[in-house]
């Protein structure tokens, strides 16, 4: 009898993943719209092929993506684990503001690989090495929601 609980609660605890992750996914495509979306508006209206422009254009587009991750995750994804409280706000802040470094750093480091030694268009190069970022970081990203900022455990409870 306790090995088929303990299988049941295993398997209740798969099928919360593949939910939880399923969702996470889904609000990672609108995440990716927006960004990729920005980023090419920006290069619509403004093109270039200078690494430091792809960089501030980057950055908005990052912005813009982590404040619908918020939104969609909170109020979606993890809507059980969600307290909007200062707690989570912080940790979503430090969780974004990683995030948004780690995609930069990926990007301006494809950016440049790309742009200098290849003939590939800027839209082109822009849109790999955002797709590259975009993999790296949002992988992350679930995590770093789903263990820290959404965890139904209390860590960092006194320190935020």
């Amino acid at each position: 009898m306790r090995k088929r609980c303990a299988l049941r609660d295993r398997l209740d605890r798969l099928r919360g993943f593949g939910r939880r992750f399923s969702k996470f996914s889904t609000v990672g495509l609108a995440n990716a719209a927006v960004d990729i979306g920005t980023l090419n508006l920006l290069l619509l209206l403004f093109p270039t092929r200078e690494p430091w422009q792809f960089a501030i254009y980057n950055l908005a587009a990052l912005v813009l993506a982590n404040i619908n991750s918020y939104v969609l995750n909170a109020r979606w994804t993890f809507e059980g684990r969600a307290r909007h409280d200062a707690r989570q706000s912080v940790l979503f802040a430090l969780q974004a503001l990683l995030n948004i470094g780690v995609s930069n750093a990926i990007f301006w480091l494809a950016i440049r690989t790309m742009l200098g030694n290849t003939n590939l268009s800027s839209f082109a190069g822009g849109n790999l090495a955002k797709l590259l970022s975009i993999a790296v970081a949002s992988t992350l990203s679930y995590f770093m929601l789903r263990y820290v900022v959404f965890s139904k455990k209390k860590r960092f409870q006194g320190r935020l």
